[in-house]
This record gives C-alpha cells, sequence and structure tokens, in this order.
C-alpha cells in the first residue's frame, strides 16, 4: 500500500517543519523514561527518512516496536499521538 498523496503532503510538511525545528520532538523524547528514549529517536529517525511506502513505514515501525514492554509502547504510543499533532500528521492505525 502506498500512502495517499494528501497524506504524503502532510508527512513531508511535517517533516520539513521537524528539520526546521527539531529540538521539538527532541525536547519531547526527553521527556520519555530512559527506556522509551532509544526507540523514540529510532521513530523520529523514520519520520525523517523519505519513505512513502506504507507497507515499508509500518514494517519498520513494527520492528522498533518488537521486544518492547507493554509501558515502553504504552508511553511511546502517547508520545507518538504527541508529535502527530504538533507536526498535524494523522496518527497511523494501530497494529
Amino acid at each position: 500500500d502506498k500512502l495517499t498523496p494528501e497524506v504524503i503532503e502532510k508527512l513531508k510538511a511535517g517533516r520539513a517543519k521537524l528539520k526546521a525545528n527539531p529540538a521539538l520532538i527532541d525536547n519531547a523524547i526527553a521527556k520519555l523514561n530512559p527506556e522509551a528514549q532509544a526507540p523514540a529517536k529510532k521513530f523520529r529517525d523514520l519520520l525523517l527518512s523519505d519513505e512513502t511506502d506504507l507497507a515499508k513505514f509500518h514494517a519498520a515501525g513494527q520492528e522498533i516496536k518488537a521486544g518492547l514492554s507493554d509501558e515502553v509502547k504504552a508511553a511511546l504510543k502517547a508520545h507518538e499521538a504527541e508529535i502527530a499533532a504538533a507536526l498535524g500528521l494523522p496518527l497511523p492505525p494501530s497494529a
């Protein structure tokens, strides 16, 4: 599956906003517990990547989450919602 052109444009705009103001996400990552910070940084890097293939984007996200505790996953889900709202991005469907 490919992201729709509308979502791709939102993603590009969000990426541009993030690249222009990396403190936006880095400050949010700093608030996370130490166990959640490393995977959150991987998600940040994924968001900044040029990937537009939904299946690859989703697979990379699942790979990052693999083996994480429920507590860390919950922290990341809240973090994801905060960042998506700040960047004006749609949240991906829950896996």
